[in-house]
Parts: C-alpha cells; structure tokens; sequence
C-alpha cells in the first residue's frame, strides 16, 4: 500500500504533464481519475491499517468492517470522477478539440499504463491471497486506471493516423462510463459487506467443510449455520446436537474436535466460532 501511494503520486504528475503538452481532453479526463486515485488510495492505506489493530473493548470483533467503507470511499469517488469526466468530454465535443505533440504525449502515457499494470496486478494477487479487500479493491482502482489510460492512448493513436481531433473527447467520454462501471462494483461489493452478504464460494467450501467435520464425529447434525466474512476474519455459529445421554466433559471434546477440522478446511482464513450444544432426541420446538 505504501507502494501504490507513492506511484500514485507519480501517476498525477505524469498525466499532469501529459495533458499540459498534448491538452488532450482523454488525458486529462485520465489525471482526473488519478486525483480521485491518490485520495482513495490515502484513505485505503489508512484501512489497511486500522483494520489491522486488535479487538478491543469498544470493538470486540475487532476493526476489519472498516475495509468494507474503505471500498465504498473508493467506488463513490470513482463515480465522482466519472460523472466529471464525462460532463468533460461532452463540452470538450461541442466546442471542438485541439491536440498537440501527440507522439510525446503517447509515449509518457504508455509508459505510466506500464508501471500500473504491474502495481495492479500485483496488489490483486496479495489482496486475493491474503484476504484483504483493502488491498485488492485498491488493486482494481488501480487497473481502473490503466483501462482509462489505455483509452486514452487509443484515442490519441487514432487522431495521429486518422487526423480527426474530436476522436479525442469521445474516448474521454468513453473513459467516463469505464470508470463509472468500476465503481458501481466497488460500491456493490461494499455494500454486501456490510450487509453480510455471504459470498456464494465461501459458502459452497462451508458446505463441504461441515460435511467433512461431520464425519466419524459424535455430532450428528448442526442447524443454524450463520456465517460472516471480514477479510481473513471467517465468524461461525451453529448449533450442534449430539446424544443427550452424552456426559458434559464428552460433548465438549466431541464439539471442540468438530470445531478443529472446521477451522482445518479453511487454511486461509482465521476462523471465529460460537457453537451451541443440544441434545439430538430434543424436537425441532425445542432447539
């Protein structure tokens, strides 16, 4: 995160200076987005952090949901800067373009597109294998703006070869509506988490995790699986039944084993459970 901060940086200025030698409307609907990048990406960063500290009195399952808003921030300037970047393009349309120095203007916006591409690539992959949606929301900001710099590298591309200036702020506006399809994702997946929605693979692995555990176990059956994910925080609850003639010191050793090969089905995540014990000859009503 303390990489894609600083390049962050880097990106402005060089669309910056991208727009002030070619005053390319694409280019500057790109350094748009990058002053959206640059505060999202401040504010992703500081998740990322608070995120991190420990459960605590005032936070007793501790600070994780904060990736969750972090993710809308992200999405919300995204639209933000959508919205801008289109209204941009269509004045820019109807009193006509005026590009200049397009090779030098290609060549700095290429080489920006290069070293993005790779910084979101690798923030997807660390989001994804460490579970951080911080990370991996920041990751797609970040290939966001590749698509909108590779739009506007086409566009430019086009008015070299074909000399028709005012393809320019039709792929600024182009460039708009990729960004507002991005962010409506992001803003989409922030709020199922904060809605605990669950995602669908989770629940298929829990599926078969339960099924699993379930077997050579005293536990005969759980009911009211409940299931919240935050990042690498996995929260169960359930209740289990087993034998009501089963002693107390037995159910706990068969439940805490229950409990273990759960928490082995999941490697990747740090996983919370709260289960309840019934006996199973109990009815529905009952439970």
């Amino acid at each position: 995160m303390a990489a894609s901060l600083a390049i962050s940086f880097l990106m402005l200025a060089g669309k910056i200076t991208a727009y002030w030698v070619t005053s390319s409307a694409a280019v500057l609907a790109d350094a748009a987005e990058s002053v959206v990048h640059v505060v999202a990406t401040a504010f992703a960063a500081f998740s990322l952090w608070y995120a991190s500290r420990p459960a605590d009195a005032n936070h007793p399952f501790g600070h994780g949901r904060i990736s969750f808003f972090s993710a809308g921030f992200e999405g919300a300037l995204i639209l933000i800067a959508a919205v801008a970047v289109i209204g941009g393009g269509i004045q820019e349309l109807i009193k006509g373009a005026d590009v200049e120095h397009i090779g030098l203007g290609l060549a700095i916006t290429a080489s920006l597109a290069t070293i993005n591409l790779a910084l979101g690539v690798t923030l997807v992959m660390i989001g994804k294998r460490q579970n951080s949606l911080v990370v991996k929301s920041n990751g797609i900001h970040v290939l966001t703006d590749v698509y909108t710099t590779a739009a506007a590298i086409v566009g430019l591309a086009l008015i070299m070869l074909t000399g028709y200036k005012n393809l320019d702020p039709i792929a600024a506006i182009l460039i708009g509506f990729l960004i507002m399809y991005n962010g409506f994702g992001m803003v989409r997946t922030a709020i199922a988490g904060l809605m605990d929605e669950l995602d669908p693979m989770i629940s298929k692995r829990l599926d078969e995790a339960v099924e699993n555990a379930m077997r050579g176990s005293v536990v005969k059956d759980i009911h009211d699986l409940k299931a919240r994910r935050v990042d690498d925080q996995l929260w169960l609850q359930f209740h289990a039944l087993v034998d009501g003639d089963t002693n107390v010191l037995e159910a706990h050793s068969a439940i805490t084993t229950f409990e273990q090969s759960l928490r082995s089905e999941f490697p990747d995540f740090k996983v919370n459970i709260n289960s309840h014990l019934e006996p199973a000859d109990h009815d529905l009503e009952a439970h």
